[in-house]
């Protein structure tokens, strides 16, 4: 949304012009009211490129910020006045986004709102380097009533001198950290479970933490950003205990989330009908998860599990006979543990189906 100062400086520029403009922001009530205002506003005729016509007024959508300029039609020079206008301005918005605070500016980076010559001036500002490498950390605390995440994290991080810690809400803190010589993923998920463990040892809540992969350009913090934000929505549901999770690391479970619904129903009856319905129940999917866990090994298994070996594998020669896999191949195990994270994703996609329906 354009702050109102912004606004009154935009229309105070496009009152000097040779023809009277009226400006619409799209976020909130037109500057000035009219009753055709809220129809040019939803047009889908609207584009930003070239004007149209919209209840007989002249109207061109400016996309940085999201407004619509309108005039009378037949007014000598309104096509090419109103792209001057939406030129001019874009660029007022692009400076007084530029006059931002750091936080803010940091956050319109996060959220891809920056240009390349704005994140220029931000390296200026922050006196870092624009090409070096780094990566986007996304720290979540759901259980957060009147303190922010930020304002904890702040007091209990190690952070080096460059590393960048961003308030985003109450819930959400992100950093922006950079890549020393020689740093590796598996440093970073260390890094982030010895956090994980510090909050909820300090103060008994629990943190969940999405990792992007690295970038080697400030320009390309944004898809960092949203990849440490898709690894958290993805490992939620295939691993909720877990609390850290890779964007890198999440491939296969992104596979599945993305396949079309149709198909992972037909896919699941195969595996999970009414045949095996009885001997796939939640104890015997417990086992079969435990043993995934274990590396297919028996006796880690059963020991985990507080039965005897033999109970194991009476249950996996059961689960044999119903499905014709055989989880100690390898190659039967990987076909299972496909089907079994299918299988999640279709029970969230049920769960939202149901939210949606109360």
């Amino acid at each position: 949304m354009v702050s109102q100062e912004v606004m009154d400086q935009i229309v105070a520029t496009l009152s000097t012009l040779s023809i009277p403009i009226v400006v619409i922001d799209r976020d909130r009530d037109a500057v000035v009211s009219d009753p055709d205002h809220l129809v040019i506003r939803t047009s889908p005729l609207l584009k930003s490129d070239n004007p149209c016509v919209i209840q007989g007024k002249l109207c061109l959508l400016v996309e940085r910020p999201d407004l619509v300029l309108v005039c009378e039609k037949n007014l000598q020079g309104a096509r090419e006045i109103l792209k001057l206008s939406s030129a001019l301005i874009e660029r007022m918005y692009s400076s007084s986004r530029r006059e931002d605070s750091e936080p803010d500016a940091l956050r319109h980076l996060l959220l891809g709102d920056l240009n390349t010559g704005d994140v220029d001036m931000l390296c200026n500002r922050l006196h870092t380097s624009r090409t070096r490498d780094r990566r986007v950390l996304i720290f979540h605390i759901l259980q957060m009533d009147t303190d922010r995440t930020y304002d904890m994290l702040r007091d209990i991080t190690p952070m080096e001198e460059s590393d960048l810690l961003v308030d985003m809400d109450r819930h959400t803190a992100v950093m922006i950290k950079d890549i020393q010589d020689g740093e590796t993923l598996d440093d970073a998920l260390q890094y982030a479970r010895a956090l994980q463990e510090t909050v909820m040892g300090e103060t008994a809540r629990t943190m969940t933490v999405g990792i992007g992969n690295s970038v080697s350009d400030m320009t390309g913090i944004p898809e960092s950003y949203s990849e440490a934000r898709r690894a958290i929505e993805v490992g939620r549901i295939f691993t909720p205990d877990a609390y850290v999770y890779a964007y890198s690391q999440l491939l296969l479970e992104r596979f599945l989330m993305e396949l079309p619904d149709n198909t992972a129903r037909d896919y699941l009856r195969v595996l999970f009908n009414d045949r095996t319905q009885r001997v796939l129940n939640e104890e015997m999917l417990y086992t079969v998860e435990t043993f995934f866990r274990k590396d297919l090994n028996l006796s880690d298994t059963a020991r985990q599990l507080y039965i005897h070996r033999n109970t194991l594998v009476y249950r996996l020669d059961k689960l044999y006979r119903y499905t014709g896999l055989d989880l100690r191949r390898f190659e039967d195990a990987m076909t299972f543990k496909i089907f079994l994270e299918l299988k999640k994703t279709r029970r969230r996609s049920e769960d939202e189906g149901t939210s949606r329906g109360k």
